[in-house]
């Protein structure tokens, strides 16, 4: 209950735009969430891929990114479904498409103590804007996803 009276004292807080841009977050992790889970992967990643082709460039603050991460996050907490780091990434980049340099990093954790596990997460420039993880871990780049 704390974590949704903590939303929505946010929400109430938020501009017009930012509301705007945590709905749009919220039904971008749905749809994708939806599409990893009906559509085979190829497929998926062929539509994804034409959904955020685009010729137009636009700059965002840092401000900008980090309300977009933002909203992302939120919604993929709040949403009764679960949301891990790929719907998470690919909302992101979804929704920042316009940006250059951007890219979706699939990658796994080098322990050999550990079994399998992979991670996605988004960079600009070599900054990791969504999916960042403690330093204790460690992964290795497997897929870049521009």
């Amino acid at each position: 209950m704390g974590k949704l009276r903590r939303f929505l004292g946010k929400w109430q807080s938020l501009s017009n735009s930012g509301k705007l841009i945590f709905l749009k977050a919220a039904v971008c992790l749905l749809l994708i969430k939806a599409g990893l889970s009906f559509l085979p992967f190829a497929t998926f990643r062929k539509l994804f891929h034409r959904l955020t082709s685009t010729k137009s460039v636009e700059e965002k603050s840092k401000e900008e990114i980090d309300q977009v991460v933002w909203a992302v996050d939120t919604a993929a907490n709040l949403l009764p479904i679960e949301l891990l780091c790929l719907p998470r990434a690919l909302a992101t980049k979804y929704l920042l498409r316009k940006i250059p340099a951007l890219t979706l990093e699939i990658g796994f954790e080098i322990n050999p103590a550990k079994s399998f596990e992979a991670h996605a997460w988004v960079e600009r420039n070599g900054h990791i804007i969504i999916g960042d993880w403690p330093d204790a871990i460690s992964y290795k780049r497997l897929w870049v996803w521009e």
